[in-house]
């Protein structure tokens, strides 16, 4: 995560926040700049589906194994309540052992083990001080020890794009 990859993700909110780069196309490009910048399989961007955040739907899902972005996804409390709970509770799971992490292991049936999900690392996202969303970066086929540069990296995204979600709404 060096300076380079900083500079390009301010550019991008730059872009959302001025009306030059559409929102989706921000998306798309946020979560590949996310997984490049981090060194990870799969970067999604979600946004909390109400105030109580027990949903959470995806703006957007990239996975560099196939190069492909999805979206729409929703994720429930009612599913996920470990998740959810660990989420509002820390604003951020370091998970690199996602499989019997307390707050993750209940993905496992559902979709770390079809996806082959090892490792989370999931930080979340506030406008205004309220919580808006989560960015969250996965490794397929093997654990990844996150380090703290990768949790700081994330933070300082949030924080951008907090501040661009904030401009865009406001």
């Amino acid at each position: 995560m060096d300076a380079e990859q900083k500079k390009h993700v301010m550019a991008l909110a730059t872009g959302f926040m001025n009306g030059t780069l559409a929102k989706e196309a921000f998306y798309s490009s946020l979560t590949e700049a996310i997984a490049k910048a981090v060194g990870c399989s799969r970067a999604s961007l979600w946004q909390y589906g109400s105030a109580l955040q027990d949903t959470a739907v995806c703006l957007d899902l990239y996975d560099s194994s196939d190069n492909q972005h999805h979206a729409g996804a929703v994720l429930r409390e009612d599913d996920f309540g470990p998740y959810f709970e660990a989420m509002r509770r820390d604003g951020m799971i370091v998970a690199p052992q996602a499989r019997s992490h307390p707050a993750t292991s209940c993905f496992n049936e559902l979709y770390f083990e079809p996806n082959g999900i090892h490792s989370l690392l999931d930080v979340g996202i506030q406008v205004g001080g309220v919580p808006y969303g989560l960015f969250c970066c996965e490794q397929v086929t093997f654990e990844n020890n996150w380090t703290q540069a990768h949790v700081d990296f994330l933070r300082s995204v949030g924080t951008l794009c907090g501040m661009a979600f904030k401009k865009v709404a406001g």
